[in-house]
């Protein structure tokens, strides 16, 4: 989970823009969503809200007409009337097929629900199946297995290097994806199933009937899960002394992490003003590196102080349960819903910049940053304002609120797939491919995480901000701020460190 550096800010505090090189060839958004909200591509959206605009201005020119039929002559005012007609009838075939492309998206997202739920109910009886035969066969067959292992490794060894290059040349190649293997869609949400039925397999293999183990899984009483399964690694990591959900010091910077002056690391100076966010590709321009993870603006009006907070992603370099929060032990904390380090360290930043249980918030987190946020957000701790994730495994985690949320994934990305099939959510999912090949943002991918760097979420951010979908719309202008022209307010950033055990 890298993250690229994040972009130094001009005199009024705003991100500056690099207009992300789009074209028209760029691979569609795709809208998702909770309860009967719409699962349908941005055109065929476009299509009904233009039908919808059509039929609107029908309506307009049909009383324009009406209007002006009393001023003229009787025969004339019969040919405006035939028009009149005419213009009703055609706004009203609009509406009906704008109505006709609703309900194919409706009947689409509860499609998806449906069929999603028996599958996952379906594949958990088979998987719990399945581990019962591996358990018994595995103690059969192990020896066999084991044996071919260690000569398969022996031969390799024996062949001389520049073989083995050619091989693995060869099998690169030959993979689905080229030197991208595991940015392929079908690959990341064939690891979304294979998560989720994890813990379906373990119970089978320990005994665990199928139809119990169905009945007591994510379609059932919902006991067992990605996040069961995660408590079980968190509770031996502990025991090895790895501390996912250990205390932490919080700090806030006063000066540049890379370079001296008073400024922070992402250039703008400590404490001094700042402009507030106007969209989603700002707050995503926002969300800083992991050198201070966390990043508070606190805005002032009359009804009380406003706080906007973005957090990073997972530091790739840290050491598993050191003393940088923003590691692998912290995301399997936030997968297992427990008191991850990093989530602590967020919740002290907020209160360290003065934000109380009355304050009004946004979150906006990348990839375990974004994790962070959705539990803070659905915490009740603060009034919540709006969420926006980037690139994060959250599809676990329940958004119920009655806020404005917005959920961006790259369909290639394997990062938000780590959490599993997606639970039902009143947030907003917008996905898009981001190295679909000959689109713009395809160019310059290599390494198994393309998909998920932090630049192409911006860019996507980018269209989402310029999408004129009903759904989009709706939920951007519902964020603080939306528009431009937001109060001015102060910045703080925050580094984190877990402190040792005594």
């Amino acid at each position: 989970m890298t993250e690229t550096a994040w972009p130094q800010e001009d005199r009024t505090g705003r991100a500056p823009h690099p207009q992300p090189s789009l074209t028209t060839e760029d691979a569609p958004l795709i809208i998702r969503g909770g309860g009967t909200t719409v699962v349908a591509p941005e055109a065929l959206l476009a299509r009904r809200d233009a039908l919808r605009a059509a039929s609107s201005v029908c309506s307009d020119q049909a009383v324009r007409v009406r209007g002006v039929r009393s001023s003229v002559d009787a025969s004339l005012a019969l040919e405006l009337e035939q028009d009149e007609h005419a213009l009703l009838v055609l706004a009203e075939d609009l509406a009906w097929l704008a109505a006709a492309v609703q309900s194919v998206a409706e009947v689409a997202g509860q499609t998806e629900r449906t069929l999603g739920s028996w599958l996952e109910s379906l594949a958990a009886h088979y998987a719990s199946a399945a581990g019962w035969l591996a358990s018994r066969l595995g103690l059969v067959i192990l020896p066999g297995v084991l044996t071919g292992a260690g000569m398969i490794a022996a031969g390799w060894r024996l062949l001389p290097e520049s073989h083995r290059q050619a091989l693995v040349a060869t099998a690169v190649a030959a993979a689905p994806g080229g030197d991208r293997p595991l940015s392929e869609p079908q690959l990341v949400e064939a690891m979304r199933w294979v998560l989720t039925l994890v813990d379906d397999t373990a119970l089978g293999a320990v005994g665990v009937p199928p139809p119990l183990v169905a009945a007591l899984g994510e379609t059932g009483l919902g006991l067992s899960g990605v996040s069961g399964a995660a408590t079980a690694v968190l509770g031996l990591a502990t025991l090895a002394g790895v501390r996912g959900t250990a205390p932490v010091r919080v700090e806030p910077v006063l000066t540049d992490l890379r370079r001296s002056g008073g400024a922070t690391a992402d250039g703008a100076p400590a404490g001094t003003a700042i402009a507030a966010p106007g969209s989603v590709a700002e707050r995503v321009h926002r969300i800083p590196d992991s050198s201070a993870p966390v990043r508070v603006e606190r805005y002032e009006g009359p009804d009380g102080a406003h706080f906007e907070v973005y957090i990073a992603g997972t530091d790739s370099t840290a050491v598993l349960g050191g003393a940088q929060p923003w590691d692998m032990a912290s995301n399997v904390a936030l997968v297992a819903d427990q008191d991850a380090s990093s989530l602590q360290a967020v919740r002290s930043a907020l209160a360290t910049a003065g934000a109380t249980g009355d304050s009004s918030v946004v979150f906006t987190g990348y990839s375990q940053g974004g994790a962070i946020a959705t539990r803070l957000a659905e915490s009740g701790e603060w009034t919540t304002a709006g969420l926006v994730t980037v690139g994060s495994p959250s599809g676990d985690l329940p958004v119920l609120g009655d806020y404005p949320a917005i959920v961006i994934e790259h369909r290639e990305d394997l990062v938000p797939g780590l959490s599993g099939v997606r639970r039902e959510t009143e947030a907003l999912v917008v996905q898009s491919e981001a190295l679909r090949a000959g689109t713009a943002s395809a160019a310059g991918a290599t390494g198994a995480l393309a998909a998920h760097d932090l630049d192409r979420y911006r860019a996507t951010a980018e269209r989402v901000d310029a999408s004129t979908i009903d759904e989009l719309r709706t939920r951007v202008d519902a964020l603080p701020g939306s528009g431009g022209g937001g109060a001015e307010g102060t910045v703080l950033r925050f580094t984190a460190t877990r402190i040792p055990p005594s």
